[in-house]
């Protein structure tokens, strides 16, 4: 009796092959025969790892969702600050983004957002990072430096703006840099929690404080109506 098997290291070239041609060319615009020539594989090896392309774009996402998360969590596990932490990961998130614009490319463009059906599948990946997020969250609130607050709620909304940050950058026909904007985001996050960017810039040992609106809550809407554009703010003065 003979055990169908694979090439060694073939999984990983069948990825890596995806990863190049969806970043150029869309998910749905690359085939399975075009990724098995591009590995250097064949289809029985495709087959043995992956019982459809569906599922070999799902194992894809999982890897490079993976591979992202376990990076931010290298750059702040030296770290032992919790506000310092989260600081450093929205830095971390967007710096890694802004030098793998293939893998921002495939997570954000490429591969999810083909559709309701197809995304809804790779909700777990995406969850992921708003784990990582709330996880961060979570620890500042246990030790006093941020108040009680819905972290799931707080981790989504963040996970959304730098989406749409992201997607901007990947998007734009402009030169536009991703780094050069980190400050500005990383700044309107941590002002949506309460806490005042500057105070951990400041060499006294309380690092973890915050500003007056956190110890009594943020309400979420001040963190929207910091997103409105400063001329529909003063039209809504001029017309009350």
């Amino acid at each position: 009796m003979t055990t169908k098997s694979s090439p060694p290291g073939a999984k990983e070239r069948i990825l890596e092959a995806a990863a190049s041609l969806f970043a150029r060319r869309g998910y749905h615009s690359a085939n399975i025969d075009e990724i098995v020539q591009q590995s250097g594989t064949s289809k029985g090896s495709f087959y043995f790892h992956f019982p459809s392309k569906e599922k070999m774009a799902l194992g894809l996402v999982e890897q490079l969702s993976e591979r992202l998360v376990r990076r931010v969590e290298r750059s702040i596990e030296a770290e032992t600050r919790p506000l310092h932490r989260i600081s450093s990961a929205i830095d971390a998130l967007l710096l890694t983004f802004s030098r793998q614009r293939r893998l921002a490319q495939i997570l954000l463009v490429n591969i999810v957002g083909q559709g309701r059906a197809l995304d809804k599948k790779f909700l777990p990946a995406r969850d992921r990072f708003a784990a990582l997020i709330q996880r961060e969250l979570d620890g500042a609130v246990a030790v006093g430096a941020l108040p009680p607050m819905d972290t799931v709620l707080v981790s989504h909304v963040w996970l959304g703006g730098l989406h749409e940050v992201i997607l901007r950058w990947l998007m734009s026909e402009r030169s536009v840099s991703l780094t050069d904007q980190t400050r500005t985001v990383r700044e309107l996050l941590l002002r949506s929690i309460g806490v005042e960017p500057s105070h951990l810039e400041d060499s006294g040992p309380d690092l973890s404080r915050v500003s007056g609106q956190a110890r009594t809550g943020l309400p979420l809407v001040m963190f929207v109506r910091r997103l409105l554009p400063a001329n529909l703010s003063m039209k809504k003065k001029r017309n009350r």
